[in-house]
């Protein structure tokens, strides 16, 4: 969780939001910068927890790309190496809605 946390720490660089805050944007307009940030950031995840597991369990193995014609679970089940078990992917788009639902 550390690493996620740092490489999550570590691309407030490419924040809409921060740039934003420091030109001393409205609070009203909060909301749109900081929706833009959500959306990169939950685009970007998935290729962050798949960098972190083939490194820690995979012997840093390569990456497979995000593929369009998949969704995110099914994105993600790949990335984390797991893209041809059916039941996992399965399992993944569940917790992911699971979790999502309750805000987790």
């Amino acid at each position: 969780m550390s690493q996620f946390s740092l490489a999550v720490t570590a691309l407030q660089h490419e924040s809409q939001f921060a740039k934003a805050y420091q030109s001393g944007v409205n609070k009203t307009e909060y909301w749109d910068t900081t929706f833009e940030d959500s959306m990169d950031l939950i685009a970007k995840l998935p290729n962050i927890a798949g960098r972190i597991y083939q490194n820690v369990f995979k012997n840093k193995g390569k990456l497979t790309a995000i593929d369009p014609n998949l969704d995110y679970s099914a994105n993600l089940a790949n990335l984390l190496g797991f893209g041809d078990n059916k039941d996992f992917v399965e399992l993944m788009r569940l917790y992911l809605t699971i979790h999502s639902d309750h805000e987790g």
